[in-house]
């Protein structure tokens, strides 16, 4: 649980965060040209570990770029994506573009860092590297990677054209909160490297692609042609996840998911590099339970680029059922009863990929991604089965999420788990105003009014939001610990019977009769939903 100390307030102030985005006012003009687009993927490393979601990555973002009408595009999966092909096929899909084409490079896979080529050129000493699925620390092998200023090369050689960059790999950093060792996690898309003793890209020949584009000025956040999505902000690692039934990168599956309309968030038919990055943000971190912000920067010059997006529902993968385990074969009739009473929503599996594994002798549940979500008071089943009836409604309110404007949530401190009696804050920013209402799901599934709270509020001041002005709640962690979630619906005018609903429902557990009601409510009610999940542990 957290404890809700303090007035919640309105704050022009500093927001918690540096807010990445820079929305213009007047609607953004549909690109004139094609989207042309170079999509690779690598699972099968042949001599440093293998990773399991990248090929489903690339593949799903082929997919659903050609659903969106892209016509030109060339696939690397696995052995293919060797350094030649790829910085060939890039030349080749420069030269049949015009120049109000958009191009599309999208990365998945392991990264890495090298110690910089030009002493002074990084600012952490380092230079950045993707791995392709032939690299090995000895020559030949070590020139099978493309590093940060190859990319570069590879976007100057793009002239003014727009160009939007996907990686999603990482290349430093650790967990923003340890994983529980209870857990079998996937693996992460970060390979450490050691000094190379022979490194066969200081002595071969440029490619022609890069002969004529290199330049000490390599950061491509400063290129006002490009689009940069990375799949993390500097200092997180982020592990590859069961998504939807397999393995994936978060970013990848956000940006399909978006490109399938999701991203649309104004409805026009066209997605917007501003509605887009917004909604990856917003999805990526969502997703992952806050392990997982995104780097993105839109370059000045590709504002007006306007993605095209899928028309229909041919690559809605539909709702997929939440998985449950458990420590012991003597909670199988346990998860059995629960999933027949929640049938087709509910499945008990036995391989350690379970979203929620119950620890039945230790009184734990944790997540798949390695976060204990209620600690030492699921010790029966009905405990147990208070957690899933929480855990079912927010992969309900996700979806609802999905397709609504996403309300951009940050937490403060955004590292590790908050101990107890530790003072944390959450805000909540909305590009739009209107009227809101504000409740958190405790660990134990528990139901809390936040906002409006007549008793702390009695001329109803927190029921309105303010455009781009944060929604700050100031709270400090208590019992019980796990994790608690603060939703927020924002709604064009007052949401008396949704109000109504939670008030009837304060302090006690989520029942599951209740619980389709009040999705459909917040569905009816929400033009914009935010959700933020604070992690919380005993002190010591």
């Amino acid at each position: 649980m957290t404890e809700y100390l303090v007035i919640f307030h309105f704050s022009r102030l500093v927001r918690l965060f540096t807010i990445l985005l820079c929305v213009v006012g007047a609607p953004l003009a549909a690109s004139a040209g094609e989207w042309r687009a170079l999509v690779i993927g690598i699972d099968a490393y042949q001599n440093v570990s293998p990773l399991k979601g990248a090929v489903n990555d690339a593949e799903d973002i082929a997919k659903t770029l050609k659903a969106a009408g892209v016509r030109d595009l060339q696939t690397f999966y696995d052995e293919e994506a060797t350094r030649v092909r790829i910085l060939s096929a890039w030349q080749g899909l420069i030269e049949r573009s015009a120049q109000d084409d958009v191009l599309v490079l999208s990365y998945a896979g392991h990264g890495a860092q090298e110690k910089e080529w030009v002493a002074g050129s990084e600012a952490d000493g380092h230079d950045e590297v993707f791995l392709l699925a032939g690299f090995d620390v000895s020559a030949p092998g070590n020139g099978e990677r493309l590093r940060d200023d190859d990319i570069a090369a590879m976007l100057r050689a793009a002239g003014d054209r727009s160009v939007l960059v996907l990686a999603d790999s990482c290349h430093s950093g650790t967990m923003t909160r340890s994983i529980d060792p209870r857990i079998t996690r996937l693996g992460t898309r970060l390979i450490g490297l050691p000094p190379f003793e022979n490194d066969l890209l200081r002595s071969q020949p440029l490619h022609p692609v890069l002969k004529d584009n290199q330049s000490a000025g390599s950061d491509l956040q400063e290129m006002s042609n490009v689009i940069y999505v990375g799949a993390t902000v500097d200092g997180q690692v982020i592990p590859e996840l069961m998504i939807a039934g397999e393995p994936r990168g978060a970013l990848s599956w956000s940006f399909a998911r978006g490109v399938e309309g999701r991203a649309d968030l104004n409805k026009d038919g066209g997605i917007s590099m501003e509605e887009l990055t917004l909604f990856l943000q917003e999805t990526v971190r969502v997703a992952t339970e806050g392990r997982q912000t995104p780097s993105l920067t839109v370059g000045g010059g590709t504002r007006a680029a306007v993605l095209p997006r899928v028309q229909d529902n041919i690559l809605d993968r539909g709702s997929v059922a939440l998985t449950i385990s458990a420590s012991t074969d003597i909670a199988l009739p346990v998860l059995n009863g629960l999933s027949k009473r929640h049938e087709g929503a509910l499945q008990v599996v036995t391989d350690g990929s379970a979203d929620l594994y119950w620890d039945v002798e230790e009184g734990d549940v944790l997540t798949k991604f390695g976060d204990v979500v209620l600690r030492k008071r699921a010790g029966n089943a009905d405990r147990f089965a208070e957690v899933v009836s929480k855990w079912l409604f927010l992969s309900e309110l996700y979806a609802i999420s999905r397709d609504r404007q996403p309300v951009e949530g940050t937490l403060k401190p955004s590292v590790g788990h908050i101990p107890e009696g530790s003072p944390l804050k959450v805000g909540l920013t909305s590009e739009e105003g209107g009227y809101m209402a504000v409740f958190a799901l405790e660990a134990d599934g528990t139901i809390r009014l936040l906002a409006p709270d007549k008793r702390a509020d009695p001329l109803g001041k927190d029921t309105k939001m303010e455009a781009d002005a944060p929604y700050v709640l100031n709270l400090r962690a208590a019992l019980p610990f796990g994790a608690d979630h603060i939703v927020l619906i924002r709604s064009p005018k007052p949401m008396p019977q949704l109000v109504g609903v939670l008030s009837a429902m304060e302090g006690r557990p989520l029942d599951p009769s209740l619980a389709p009601n009040l999705l459909n409510l917040i569905g009816k009610s929400a033009e914009a939903v935010g959700i933020t999940g604070v992690y919380t542990e005993p002190a010591g």
